[in-house]
């Protein structure tokens, strides 16, 4: 059995969308539930999820306290079956999505963590200007150029990865300290976090070209503003994690209070192309 857990908080903008396209996949081998859960939403989202009970096999739970991590921990509590799948209120998921998983689990027994493919649905066709020189996997969780096979347990994103239920009887469970908390400076990386720590434990993980998502890109996310703020939670998300980073602490304190005073003057003398890749560096850097 397949259990699929998703939180949202303020998400009735698009996750009838989402539940739709969950009414539109196909049954699974051994069937499967979905656990939704609503944080502490103020939009109508947890009545919208309660609209789908008894078209989808779904649970809705409220965890009022803002937290992605938060939500999905209680979402855990409720969890059954062999294999687990995570995913976002903000996503389309392919006919096929639950027999691939389902098919992608039995076929490779030796892996217990799990990166489906997400691509981004855009809301119109994405200035180039503005992906050149920036992270766009960061920015929309979008797998470029991956073929089928073992990766690395950061391609994981939470729009559509899964994972084996004996990785969390040991009582593993996310770290509710990271990840979408409501604020506009949370620091990014709840899903990277977790993953990281169960391949430190072992655990190998296969990328799924076949259970696909598309995710659905907002037309304020093609802003420069957004771009520049996704990047500063990015760089937040990296201290946090303690990844390692180019620059030490003090190194990069003393390069971004440079960078303040020098970029006012700098900036404006640069190609556009080019002052957008230091706009980006130093949002990163900042954070």
């Amino acid at each position: 059995m397949i259990t699929v857990m998703f939180s949202s908080r303020n998400g009735s903008r698009y996750v009838k969308r989402m539940m739709d396209s969950l009414l539109a996949a196909h049954e699974p081998a051994g069937g499967w539930k979905l656990v939704a859960v609503d944080n502490g939403s103020t939009d109508g989202t947890g009545d919208i999820m309660r609209s789908y009970e008894g078209r989808l096999p779904v649970t809705v739970l409220v965890e009022p306290v803002a937290g992605k991590n938060k939500a999905l921990n209680r979402a855990l509590g409720l969890a059954e079956g062999d294999f687990y799948i995570f995913t976002d209120d903000d996503v389309i998921v392919c006919p096929n999505w639950l027999v691939a998983w389902r098919a992608t689990a039995d076929a490779h027994p030796d892996y217990d963590l799990f990166a489906g493919c997400t691509q981004s649905l855009w809301p119109y066709e994405p200035p180039q200007h503005l992906l050149r020189g920036v992270n766009v996997s960061v920015l929309y969780a979008m797998h470029l150029n991956m073929s089928e096979g073992p990766c690395t347990a950061p391609h994981m994103y939470g729009t559509n990865m899964a994972t084996r239920a004996t990785a969390f009887r040991s009582g593993i469970r996310f770290n509710d300290h990271i990840g979408p908390d409501g604020s506009a400076i949370y620091a990014m990386g709840s899903d990277t976090e977790m993953a990281l720590r169960l391949e430190a434990l072992g655990l190998k993980c296969w990328f799924a070209t076949a259970p696909f998502v598309e995710h659905i890109v907002r037309p304020e996310q093609l802003e420069k503003n957004w771009i520049l703020a996704r990047g500063y939670r990015w760089g937040r998300g990296l201290a946090r994690m303690r990844i390692s980073y180019p620059e030490t602490a003090s190194g990069l304190a003393l390069k971004n209070s440079l960078k303040r005073i020098v970029y006012p003057f700098l900036l404006p003398l640069l190609s556009w192309e080019n002052r957008w890749r230091r706009q980006w560096h130093a949002a990163v850097d900042r954070g």
